[in-house]
């Protein structure tokens, strides 16, 4: 058998073509799956008889509200629960975000033309939830 003397630039690129090769077909674990969304967005808030909606000089609402499920990064199983409130007046509104039907709420104050996010909670499995919302 002969043996080949590679100089150190053919040797270079020898190992940089073998180590390509192998990692084409080296199979690739914790890959993000860009095919699904994180994010699953929610309905309107579930309103109640006697919710006061507070409005603006042209009788328009002041909050506009955003709910979304939002999936962990490493357990795909496990969801957050966040509701966005952006207050569009020039006045402080108190706002209280409940699970519906629970007393599971946030209370929370939203400062003039500011936008908060609150966690409502964080379930296994479930990614739709609602919502309710009172104002004053």
């Amino acid at each position: 058998m002969a043996l080949m003397i590679l100089s150190g630039s053919q040797l270079r690129l020898k190992t940089l073509f073998l180590c390509s090769a192998l990692l084409v077909n080296w199979p690739v674990f914790g890959q993000a799956n860009f095919n699904q969304s994180r994010f699953r967005l929610q309905g309107p808030a579930d309103q109640s008889g006697s919710s006061v909606v507070i409005k603006d000089a042209l009788n328009r609402p002041c909050l506009d509200v955003e709910a979304a499920s939002r999936a962990h990064v490493v357990n795909r199983a496990l969801f957050d629960h966040v509701v966005s409130i952006n207050n569009k007046c020039a006045r402080i509104i108190h706002v209280k975000v409940c699970y519906s039907g629970t007393e599971n709420c946030k209370s929370l104050q939203v400062g003039s033309y500011h936008r908060e996010d609150v966690l409502l909670g964080v379930m296994a499995n479930v990614g739709a939830f609602a919502y309710s919302i009172s104002q004053k």
